[in-house]
Parts: structure tokens; C-alpha cells; sequence
């Protein structure tokens, strides 16, 4: 049984580029707290630990992000945005996931956010806009 579960669109990525590591991450962003990255150009440190081999590809995890991303599964998705660039994002799926935003891509363990509505500023914006 794996570690981490990295979907098969990552692996063949990473293998359609020559890629025998890549390094797995999570850093604070965006509208949810984290994002989660991987990359296949990094320093072998102190800092990295080796995790295990998927489909000939050493995988290598940040130490201080072991306990999030133990047990855990990444998808790959590339879309194009609205200038035609593709753009790539991973999708962290883990049971300690309290909060996702909108797209998914970020997300957060703790508790659950609640959308926070100002009724002044809502009155205030009806007021004018529908005079």
C-alpha cells in the first residue's frame, strides 16, 4: 500500500520529462490557508525525505509536511484559463481537510470557515443600486 497517491496524469508528466524524483510540498496560499506543489528540480537536504517509488519515480517529501501528506492523494489538472495558457494545479484530497475553496485547489485543517455577510453593506449596495 502506498504513502501518498500521486494520480496517474502526474506520473506520466513527470515521466514524460525524464524525471526519476520529484518532491512533494505544501505551502501557505491563496483563499484557503494551503497549497500543495510538486516540483522535479530540488536540493537533497537535510530538509527532504524519501517516501517511496511510483512508476520509476523516487518520491521526496518536505519533513515538516510528513504528517499531511502520509495516506493522502494528489490529482493533477492543467486547463487553459481565459488567455489560453494552461494552468496546472494539484488537488490535495486528505480526511484532515476541514475547508476547500471554491476551485479546490486550496485548502485548510482547521476549523470549517463560514461565509461572513455584512447585511449593512448588503442594505447599503441595494440602496443604491436599486433606488
Amino acid at each position: 500500500m502506498s504513502n501518498i497517491k500521486l494520480d496517474k496524469n502526474t506520473l506520466e508528466y513527470f515521466g514524460g520529462l525524464g524525471s526519476e524524483r520529484i518532491k512533494v510540498f505544501l505551502y501557505t496560499a491563496w483563499c484557503s490557508g494551503n497549497k500543495i506543489d510538486i516540483v522535479a528540480e530540488f536540493e537533497l537536504d537535510e530538509s527532504v525525505e524519501f517516501l517511496e517509488e511510483q512508476n520509476n519515480i523516487k518520491i521526496y517529501i518536505d519533513k515538516r509536511d510528513k504528517e499531511n501528506l502520509v495516506w493522502s492523494s494528489i490529482t493533477r489538472v492543467a486547463i487553459a484559463d481565459h488567455t489560453g495558457i494552461e494552468k496546472v494545479r494539484y488537488i490535495y484530497k486528505w480526511a484532515e481537510v476541514k475547508w476547500r475553496c471554491g476551485c479546490g485547489s486550496s485548502f485548510n485543517f482547521g476549523e470549517e470557515k463560514s461565509v461572513k455577510l455584512d447585511l449593512g453593506k448588503l442594505k447599503d449596495m441595494k440602496a443604491k443600486f436599486w433606488k
